[in-house]
């Protein structure tokens, strides 16, 4: 399963060509080849051939690049099943899964993976699975939605979806989704998955709104954000790797931390007046982790 952290994820619509084509270059972290909302209804099936012909493509010209996920269907649809078939094959990490409500729902999908696996060859358990949350239901079972299997990665949150199912309205502070995404992030830490991945934003050309929008999240304990265009990629990128001035804060501070505990104290005080003890240590090392962990 995936090692790197994933801070953009990109969709390709598995009917476009051109998209399907381009999406590899396009500098994101992950790419999600979409068979679901992105494909109309009548373009399915052959879509679902476009995609499976780009993995292979993909592994052939050498692999390597961002991450490759593909989103199917849901199993209501009567498509599922099919999809995973024709999907699960070298070069794709995982699977997306679409309006998820409940742990039979991953159990089922997850039965279907391990099935296409041994049919592909390949070593079972290897795909991940991540969970989309995008109704009131799917937020009241998060936390046994993110328990359920053991392929789980992450749960992602759909917010437009979720507004139309409570009928809320969009906002640009992000009040009316507050609390799912707090649950979704209490769900996967319960759940000993990774943090939650944020859904698109939608305007492509509002610069500020994603960037105002993408550190709301990440404020709240999300990483990493889907995106429906490459223009977005930056500054989804921008807000979740670790600044130098990070780095050097959490340096600084693991340095003193390192001289307190050699003088016997476990909590310091740094010439800032900034007050350390160990969740603060903790926190810098996250940071240090991650910095290391983006190095090209």
């Amino acid at each position: 399963m995936q090692q790197r952290p994933v801070r953009s994820w990109l969709y390709a619509p598995g009917n476009s060509a051109r998209l399907l084509e381009r999406v590899f270059t396009a500098g994101a972290d992950a790419v999600i080849l979409d068979l679901e909302d992105a494909v109309p209804a009548a373009e399915k099936r052959t879509a679902r051939t476009m995609v499976a012909k780009t993995i292979d493509k993909h592994v052939a010209d050498g692999g390597g690049g961002p991450a490759l996920w593909v989103r199917v269907n849901h199993p209501a649809t009567g498509l599922t099943e099919a999809d995973i078939a024709a999907v699960v094959r070298h070069g794709v990490v995982g699977v997306r899964l679409p309006k998820v409500e409940s742990a039979l729902e991953v159990e089922r999908v997850e039965a279907w993976l391990t099935a296409a696996e041994r049919q592909a060859g390949l070593t079972e358990g290897r795909l991940g699975l991540v969970c989309s949350i995008e109704s009131a239901l799917g937020v009241h079972h998060a936390a046994e939605i993110a328990s359920a299997g053991q392929r789980i990665v992450a749960l992602t949150f759909g917010g437009v979806d979720f507004n139309r199912d409570v009928n809320a309205a969009e906002d640009a502070d992000g009040l009316a989704t507050l609390y799912a995404r707090s649950a979704l992030v209490v769900a996967s830490r319960v759940g000993g998955i990774g943090p939650p991945i944020d859904g698109v934003f939608r305007e492509i050309r509002d610069d500020d709104g994603l960037e105002r929008s993408t550190r709301q999240s990440k404020g709240l304990g999300f990483f990493g954000r889907s995106a429906i265009h490459p223009r977005q990629l930056p500054i989804i990128h921008a807000v979740y790797t670790p600044t130098a001035d990070e780095v050097a804060w959490a340096t600084r501070l693991l340095a003193a931390a390192a001289d307190a505990e050699r003088a016997g104290s476990g909590a310091l005080q740094l010439d800032t007046g900034e007050f350390v003890d160990v969740p603060v240590v903790r926190r810098a090392e996250a940071v240090l982790r991650l910095a290391e962990h983006l190095q090209p």
